[in-house]
């Protein structure tokens, strides 16, 4: 075997032991459903970092992680609307919306008045 071989099943290794313990943890905490929820709850947090921190071991744990520090680092040099842009946008969006709502509404009653006068219903 060569060694990319090797290093690839070590990954894969990693990474199935990962969700292993979270299945493991997920059994636990019904198995134990006669223990206080809170200590139930904490041992699941616990085994939540072991799986993370085993995970973040195998290539697509730090793929992962990688994509995540990206993220964040993008986040900041987006540029957020001030709270009175947002207010105005707001208003906006709701008078539209009221005017296009009273427009179906009235367009609406047309073609239902259309209609009974067709039919001789009004």
């Amino acid at each position: 075997m060569t060694e990319t071989n090797i290093e690839q099943k070590s990954s894969n290794t990693y990474l199935i032991l990962s969700i292993g313990v979270l299945i493991a943890g997920m059994v636990l905490f019904y198995y134990f459903s006669d223990i206080r929820l809170f200590y139930r709850v904490l041992g699941m947090i616990a085994v939540l970092i072991l799986s993370g921190f085993i995970g973040y071991q195998s290539d697509f744990g730090k793929l992962v992680y990688s994509y995540v520090t990206d993220s964040k680092v993008e986040l900041k040099k987006v540029t957020w609307p001030t709270k009175q842009e947002t207010t105005q946008t707001t208003l906006g969006v709701i008078v539209v919306v009221i005017i296009v709502g009273i427009l179906l509404w009235l367009f609406d009653m047309l073609l239902g008045w259309a209609i009974g006068t067709l039919y001789g219903v009004a």
